[in-house]
């Protein structure tokens, strides 16, 4: 098990593996019992609080006339969320006066201060940016990190 003071400890295999091999040492457990155990215990895990999992069709939210957003992970400095444009969908001009957003198109075309985007296209927009224009005349849908001070203004939480 690791642990950061920002996080919630972390279950690794091995911490696992050493679990099951206590507990085999102290009943005398065969190699497959030991490694059923093992694998019993990592689902339990990955089943836990300790993973957070986002279903693809959940969580969306209206931010706007064809657009859609979503929250992934906010750790309270970074938000990973989703962005969904549908075609004709765009976003008024903003700063990042709050700090740097990562973007990529995942899917579609996107349209950023005139340049077009595409699935495997990047920016980062550093602090200080503005993005005056933010469209899709395809639709895209655009995978974002960006500070946690965002999260209040994408789905007023």
């Amino acid at each position: 098990m690791t642990t950061d003071p920002k996080h919630k400890p972390t279950f690794t295999p091995e911490w696992a593996g050493h679990l099951a091999q206590s507990l085999r040492s102290e009943y005398a457990l065969s190699p497959e019992a030991n490694s059923r155990i093992k694998q019993s215990l990592m689902q339990k895990i990955n089943d836990s609080a300790l993973v957070h999992n986002v279903r693809r069709d959940d969580g969306w939210v209206n931010l706007g006339k064809r657009v859609q957003a979503k929250v992934l992970h906010d750790d309270g400095t970074h938000l990973s969320w989703l962005l969904k444009l549908l075609p004709g969908g765009g976003l008024p001009q903003h700063d990042h006066a709050d700090g740097a957003e990562e973007c990529m198109v995942l899917e579609g075309q996107l349209r950023l201060n005139g340049v077009d985007f595409f699935a495997g296209d990047y920016q980062v927009a550093l602090t200080g940016s503005a993005h005056h224009e933010v469209s899709s005349e395809q639709g895209c849908l655009v995978y974002l990190r960006s500070p946690s001070s965002r999260r209040k203004d994408l789905m007023g939480a």
